[in-house]
């Protein structure tokens, strides 16, 4: 057992002088160091590779289109190395068409030359809307809600006198003074921010309600107090107010739910900007 022993450390001793010698001689140096050039030569042509296709040296900073029109953008988007595709136009009411509306990547983010940089826009017209039909929400408190929603406007609002209706319900919708009410059940369209006028009935008494006009244009709060037989005895204005009409109502006096009688003059209050908690109906700011 020990001259077993002996001879497996005497071969694993000459093993080692071999790989030693093997390892020191001059042949392998010289191939070990062509297969170190050889890999470094590799991975120095990979790194170039990389650095040129993803182009780390070319990071532009993208500069702010919104508000801009689409021409002057691509102008100078173009100048800048950038690519431009228009995503979307959406209208917006009192907003001139092709003005840029939003970008991505956003203003004064750093992208690569060559980059393309998505653009909405708007539109000079609004999407075709169906007009709601008056049955079943023939107030005209509820169809305006409806209208909102759409973005279609009332324009005039004219009373006929009817003693077995309530106040304020919907006899008939025109557009440019043509009677469209029975064509609401067909899906009667317009495009958005359109205007219609509504005929209502009147009961034949001077008691009435103080309407609501919190938050409508000074125009619609003047439609909406003309239709209830009510006086803007004063309008009052906050801040810098450039159109009475486009301004928002801010407060009435008396508020709304007050017993009135036909006749009576109101105080509103309007201001240019929007006020906190009201929404957006398009006004312009």
């Amino acid at each position: 057992m020990e001259n077993f022993f002996q001879n497996i450390l005497s071969k694993l001793r000459a093993f080692g002088t071999e790989v030693y010698y093997l390892i020191t001689s001059r042949i392998f140096l010289i191939e070990f160091a062509k297969i170190l050039g050889i890999i470094g030569a590799m991975l120095f042509l990979l790194f170039q590779g990389l650095t040129c296709f993803t182009r780390h040296n070319s990071v532009i900073k993208v500069g702010n289109y919104v508000g801009k029109n689409i021409k002057e953008s691509k102008r100078l988007l173009e100048d800048a190395g950038f690519n431009l595709v228009i995503t979307d136009s959406l209208f917006k009411e009192n907003t001139p068409p092709d003005l840029v509306l939003d970008q991505n990547p956003a203003a004064n983010s750093y992208v690569k030359k060559g980059r393309t940089i998505y653009i909405k826009i708007t539109k000079s017209a609004g999407d075709l809307v169906s007009l709601p039909d008056i049955a079943g929400r023939d107030d005209i408190n509820l169809y305006r809600q409806n209208l909102d929603l759409i973005g279609i406007h009332i324009s005039r609002i004219d009373t006929v006198a009817n003693a077995d209706l309530t106040d304020g319900t919907i006899l008939g919708v025109f557009v440019n003074d043509k009677d469209v009410t029975d064509l609401l059940k067909q899906g009667f369209r317009l495009p958005q921010g359109s205007s219609i006028s509504l005929k209502i009935s009147r009961r034949e008494t001077n008691d009435i309600v103080m309407p609501d006009v919190l938050c409508k244009s000074g125009e619609q709060a003047s439609v909406i107090l003309d239709a209830m037989s009510l006086l803007v005895g004063k309008l009052k204005t906050e801040g810098n107010v450039t159109n009475n009409n486009s301004a928002y109502v801010f407060k009435q006096e008396p508020s709304a739910g007050t017993p009135m009688k036909k006749g009576m003059s109101v105080v509103i209050y309007v201001t240019q900007t929007r006020p906190a908690g009201c929404p957006d109906n398009g006004f312009p700011e």
